[in-house]
């Protein structure tokens, strides 16, 4: 039988945060990585940090012929002007299904793609108006 009081002594309490302290503002490794890259680079004549070497060689890379230049040219605009935005379409797959007819179903299972406009009326039209 089931008992509705299992687990209510572990709840948490309402208007009480199981996570008082939220995330961490900062990860360890990208503090690491922040602290690293803001370093002067040993042995760079320009005594430039680690990071504005790292993009004046990124936007070499982006400049030249190297295979690998427009791999770096699109890193220095997304870092620069950000990521375009990426649209998903996503579409309501058990609604459509329960839209199509079992002919149409059948034609899917059949075929591995849904039946065209023009299929869709043959397969939808009746039997007996085929054979006038």
């Amino acid at each position: 039988m089931f008992d509705p009081n299992v687990g209510k002594a572990t709840q948490f309490r309402k208007g009480q945060t199981g996570n008082a302290g939220g995330r961490p503002k900062s990860r360890l490794l990208s503090q690491a990585l922040r602290d690293r890259l803001g370093e002067i680079k040993p042995g760079d004549p320009e005594q430039r940090s680690w990071a504005e070497a790292i993009a004046a060689n990124l936007i070499e890379i982006a400049a030249s012929k190297s295979p690998n230049a427009i791999a770096a040219a699109n890193e220095v605009c997304d870092r620069i002007e950000g990521r375009p935005p990426q649209h998903l379409q996503i579409s309501d797959f058990q609604a459509d299904l329960q839209s199509r007819s079992d002919q149409e179903l059948e034609f899917y299972l059949a075929n591995g793609r849904w039946p065209s406009d023009e299929e869709s009326a043959l397969l939808l039209a009746p039997a007996d108006a085929s054979t006038t």
